[in-house]
């Protein structure tokens, strides 16, 4: 049996919104975990088509990163603070 190639990168570049099989790619996720998160994401119905604005998208994993970024900051201080004591 002939290996397939893989899909090609998607060009984020270029696209004002990606399907959701894309966008789970695009996040390195499985497009079942993306279903699951979808609710919380951005996300427009066009006619029964659900489709993730790109900049928006990117904005709603800026902003997750940076909270995660500020809780593990604040965990750092408690621990250093603690350890000073």
């Amino acid at each position: 049996m002939p290996a397939t190639k893989p899909a090609p990168p998607i060009d984020l570049a270029g696209r004002l919104a990606l399907r959701p099989i894309e966008a789970a790619e695009a996040l390195g996720i499985s497009e079942r975990k993306l279903r699951q998160l979808l609710p919380g994401l951005p996300h427009v119905r066009l006619d029964g088509v659900v489709v993730l604005p790109v900049d928006q998208l990117r904005k709603w994993l800026a902003e997750r990163a940076e909270t995660q970024r500020s809780r593990v900051d604040s965990a750092v201080e408690e621990i250093l603070a603690d350890l000073s004591k």
